[in-house]
């Protein structure tokens, strides 16, 4: 945190007298809307922006490849870039929201995004095109790293709408470029679709611009000395419970669910459904992310013990894989279950500032949690096929990733107690 986000801070703890988080972990008094309706719709604007250099290229490789002529390997190089790109993200950025306050950040994020966009359809090198769009997904993964630090500050006092919000503009952000990409592909070409949603990310940058000045003019106008920020080292987030708990949940929960947006048609049609069928049942399991996208930041933040919510992902994934493995034929009630899992990420956000108090904990606890939760979706996929082509079929796999169900509600275990992530780590990193 900088010394004027310090300053600024306040009793109510965020900036320019905004309802943020006190050194108690008591609930911050309810704050009328009032003077952050504009830093609410960069909210949206940031979500919405998260995502379409992920789902916006994947309808249009065929076009690109042509263009820019990627090849199997470069092909292979760019599906392999989000979540490298957001796993690196998640371990640098805390330390940079750390430094500058995250309005700051989110600037940094999505100039980087919007510059990675509009580069990487300039040229027709493959190796430009897959560098710039690094660029792109980096940015956009520093944006999932400061949304909750965001909401910890300036909306701490309605964190549940908030993180709502962001979880589904989050999703939405994914599903729009997907329908989006070829009619606009089609009307304008490849290459204008793609660059466009630069314009999203140069709008969204618009409020957190205007925060980040307001707290560059605090600084100069502050008199009063900050308190430094309290840093948090890898000793302490592998070992914090908190931190710990998150890394694991995240981390299955990714392993899972990349897994399944990869193999998971073709799971359907080896046993036995058309390729048609196997599409609907696809649709409906990465459909249930939008509802659960809404609902479940609600829920979570309501309830006192969360451990129940946070069980039921996990237990719904398995559920769904032993159905498809025993009974096929209700393909649609086991898609629709294993959807369900969709709500583990909403999940994992909203408890990474449910068990922080400041900005800085909840950055530290966030981009661990993403880095490591994105190195475990790298594998997902690899995973799944290598045992399937191992073993000849999908029964193994899906069993495998039934097991892993015990490890996640082990994570959501850690996660949930009442305590938090920075009085852990000031006692006993090893403490109850």
């Amino acid at each position: 945190m900088t010394a004027a986000d310090t300053r600024t801070l306040g009793t109510t703890g965020a900036p320019d007298g905004l309802p943020g988080v006190d050194a108690a972990p008591a609930a911050p008094a309810r704050q009328p809307w009032r003077g952050r309706i504009f830093y609410f719709v960069g909210l949206i604007l940031l979500a919405l922006s998260l995502r379409h250099a992920v789902t916006g290229i994947s309808p249009l490789l065929g076009r690109i490849g042509e263009d820019v002529a990627l090849g199997a390997v470069g092909t292979t190089i760019l599906g392999m870039l989000p979540t490298i790109a957001f796993g690196l993200a998640g371990f640098i950025a805390p330390a940079f929201i750390r430094r500058y306050g995250p309005a700051r950040i989110a600037v940094v994020a999505l100039g980087l995004g919007a510059a990675g966009t509009i580069l990487r359809v300039l040229g027709d090198s493959p190796v430009g095109f897959l560098l710039f769009g690094l660029v792109a997904l980096f940015g956009m993964g520093m944006g999932n790293v400061v949304g909750p630090p965001l909401v910890k500050r300036y909306f701490a006092d309605r964190q549940a709408t908030a993180m709502s919000v962001l979880t589904l503009m989050t999703q939405a952000g994914a599903t729009i470029p997907a329908m989006l990409a070829v009619p606009m592909a089609d009307a304008v070409g490849w290459r204008t679709s793609v660059a466009s949603y630069a314009g999203l990310m140069i709008l969204a940058a618009l409020p957190w611009t205007l925060a980040a000045v307001r707290s560059g003019q605090a600084d100069k106008a502050g008199t009063t000395a900050a308190a430094p920020a309290q840093k948090f080292g890898a000793r302490k987030l592998f070992t914090n419970p908190v931190s710990l708990g998150g890394a694991i949940f995240y981390g299955m929960a990714a392993l899972n669910t990349y897994a399944m947006l990869a193999w998971l048609p073709t799971i359907f049609q080896a046993q036995g459904l058309s390729e048609g069928e196997a599409a609907g049942m696809y649709s409906i399991y990465t459909f249930l992310t939008l509802p659960m996208a809404l609902i479940t930041p609600i829920i979570a933040s309501r309830l006192k013990n969360p451990l129940l919510l946070g069980a039921v992902f996990p237990i719904a994934s398995a559920v769904g894989y032993l159905g498809i493995i025993a009974a096929p034929g209700a393909g649609a009630v086991w898609a629709f279950v294993a959807g369900i899992s969709g709500g583990a990420f909403p999940f994992a956000m909203v408890m990474f500032n449910r068990r922080t108090r400041t900005p800085e904990g909840s950055a530290a606890v966030t981009g661990f949690s993403l880095g490591i939760g994105y190195a475990f979706g790298t594998v997902g996929p690899f995973l799944g096929g290598l045992l399937s082509n191992l073993t000849g079929g999908w029964t193994v796999p899906l069993l495998v990733f039934a097991a892993t169900a015990a490890v996640m509600v082990l994570g959501a275990a850690l996660l949930s107690r009442d305590r938090t992530f920075e009085d852990v780590t000031t006692t006993s990193a090893t403490a109850r």
